[in-house]
């Protein structure tokens, strides 16, 4: 059984019917330890370094939805709402100019333009402890859920990753959220009432297999290798830098191999070229994003690093024996049948 299920099942839900509107905390600008619930404790925390814009980096349905990191930080800026969720563990997460440290069973959301934890690159543990959280994302016509481990030797994982695309569930979530952030009269009554209807809809849409797994955004960077798998390594390699050109001389540099050794390798490992294991792999993510995203061709050859829109569109042809456009058409009459 999926992990999301069973933290559904014996947490969320529950959760619900214990005091929930004393389980959340918005990232303000201005935040006070007398606004805090019970069992949390707030800091200051500086942010380290500048601030660096990022420039139309396209995700899901074609959203831009991070607009800023701070590199020396760890930290990144989202355009949309963002809600973590504390499973397991002790927390210290970073919201703005502060830190929460907490442990199970609270709710932060985060507002658009607040920087937070990038995840690999800063974890959100409190120092000697372990946490488990749940990150969910609102999109235009989606809800990406994220189960992720934080581990006090620094590591960090992604255990799960969802996209659920029922339109009910976007607008409870974006109910729940919009509610709790404004703190109109009864906003955190009427907040935690569509929340507790967000889970049951979301345990219901786990139950009947109604989900993206993984999502088309967000992948994670799965740990493929075990040591000494090439073929694991050159996929974790690639993961991480899919809409760069990657060419093959810096692809062997950066799996410190001399370009003869890498040509030799990828033959020998994987029975194909290094541009047919690259373009293969491209291919098939191709499909994924024309197949469950409203992304336009040139966004996803942008994403997955093909060199044009046309590029895309004749490799494309040549692998599968129609154009993105076609085969989008393909599969979604499909489903309509």
């Amino acid at each position: 059984m999926p992990l999301l299920a069973d933290y559904l099942r014996q947490k969320l839900i529950p959760w619900m019917n214990q005091k929930p509107t004393e389980r959340f905390i918005v990232a303000r600008p201005q935040m006070q330890q007398t606004q805090m619930p019970s069992g949390v404790v707030l800091s200051r925390r500086a942010i380290k370094g500048e601030r660096v814009v990022i420039k139309d980096r396209r995700y899901y349905s074609n959203v831009r939805a991070f607009s800023a990191t701070y590199p020396d930080a760890g930290l990144i800026e989202m355009e949309i709402v963002k809600m973590v969720v504390i499973l397991e563990g002790r927390a210290d997460y970073q919201m703005g100019h502060h830190a929460v440290k907490c442990g199970p069973g609270y709710f932060l959301i985060i507002p658009p333009g607040v920087p937070t934890p990038e995840g690999r690159r800063c974890p959100y543990n409190a120092p000697g402890h372990f946490c488990t959280a749940l990150l969910l994302t609102l999109y235009p016509h989606a809800v990406q859920a994220m189960l992720t481990r934080s581990d006090a030797d620094g590591s960090y994982t992604y255990l799960e990753n969802y996209l659920f695309q029922e339109e009910r569930l976007v607008t409870q979530f974006r109910l729940a959220t919009d509610e709790i952030v404004e703190a109109r009269g009864d906003a955190t009554t009427i907040g935690s009432f569509a929340l507790a209807a967000f889970w049951l809809g979301l345990q219901r849409e786990m139950q009947e297999g109604k989900y993206l797994n993984p999502g088309p955004i967000g992948r994670p960077v799965a740990p493929n290798q075990k040591e000494g798998d090439f073929t694991g390594e050159l996929l974790d390699y690639i993961q991480s830098r899919l809409n760069q050109p990657l060419a093959l001389e810096a692809v062997a540099k950066g799996m410190h191999l001399s370009r003869t050794q890498f040509i030799r390798r990828v033959r020998q490992e994987t029975g194909k070229s290094f541009v047919e294991f690259l373009n293969d792999y491209r291919i098939e993510e191709a499909k994924n994003l024309l197949r469950d995203s409203d992304w336009t061709v040139t966004a996803i050859a942008g994403f997955l690093g093909f060199k044009s829109p046309t590029y895309l569109q004749r490799v494309f042809r040549e692998a599968t024996g129609n154009t993105p456009t076609q085969f989008r058409s393909e599969v979604r009459s499909k489903k309509v049948r």
